[in-house]
């Protein structure tokens, strides 16, 4: 049996690098959902990164989030990124309805 190593997408550095990144709008361990979109999924931040159009198609801040175990896309994938234009803060009362309703 060979082994199978998992490819890792090249990188490249910015030509220019900023002197200011910008404002985290989430931090590590606040619960947010997806709300652009009918059945959005809702979990924890993770980690943030900031890429340029050198290394991913949008430039900025990406949030990595890991999914509810109760999220609707949590049995095909455990995390995913977003931006902050798509994801909104999630307060306890919400987020125990959404896992109400996602049993």
């Amino acid at each position: 049996m060979t082994n199978t190593f998992p490819q890792i997408p090249p990188v490249a550095m910015p030509e220019v690098i900023p002197s200011e990144l910008p404002h985290q709008k989430f931090h590590l361990g606040d619960w947010v959902r997806w709300f652009q979109v009918p059945n959005g999924d809702f979990g924890r931040i993770i980690g943030v990164i900031y890429t340029q159009q050198a290394s991913c198609i949008a430039t900025g801040l990406h949030y990595l989030v890991l999914l509810d175990e109760r999220s609707p896309s949590r049995k095909i994938c455990t995390c995913d990124f977003a931006f902050d234009e798509d994801i909104e803060p999630l307060d306890n009362s919400s987020l125990e309805g959404l896992q109400r309703n996602h049993v």
